[in-house]
């Protein structure tokens, strides 16, 4: 269970990395080959939410693979190392995600007022529809991480407490 759970997060790593570099490739195009208001609004989040999603990915992916070993030597050594370091860890960790998801949520609702409340400003427009997609791709991988992270969590408890 615990090579399965730091194997998907080393995924979840990549993925990060990836959807942050194809965010980044599409605000520049937009920036150098769509002159116009919508695709400027639409840029900027794509951008920034890029930069820190691909900071994310590598930050988890170049991580992981350390955490396991630092896990597999409790494992061997000190099993109740489990209880005292890797359990809180995953406590944080479902905190740092139910965080990150709630921060979208206020993402998207202020994306929703770009789209509906400025609905004649094609900069908001854009900004708007950046947001959004940025942070409902975010919520996702959070979400889905945070469901790992509890089934996780309750093996933990039930395998070391």
């Amino acid at each position: 269970m615990i090579l399965k759970f730091y194997k998907a997060q080393k995924a979840q790593g990549l993925l990060f990395i990836f959807i942050g570099f194809i965010a980044i490739i599409l605000s520049l195009h937009f920036v150098f080959n769509a002159n116009n208001i919508f695709s400027n609004g639409l840029t900027l989040p794509l951008f920034i939410i890029g930069i820190l999603q691909v900071y994310f990915g590598i930050n988890t992916f170049q991580n992981t693979p350390i955490h396991l070993l630092l896990v597999q030597g409790f494992v061997r050594e000190n099993k109740a190392s489990m209880a005292t370091i890797e359990i809180p860890f995953i406590h944080k960790e479902i905190l740092f995600q139910k965080k990150m998801i709630n921060t979208c949520l206020i993402l998207i609702a202020l994306a929703i007022l770009f789209l509906f409340i400025f609905n004649n400003t094609l900069f908001l427009q854009g900004l708007g529809i950046g947001l959004f997609i940025q942070s409902l791709i975010v919520i996702t991988a959070n979400y889905f991480a945070a469901q790992r992270s509890q089934i996780y969590l309750k093996w933990l408890n039930d395998y070391y407490n």
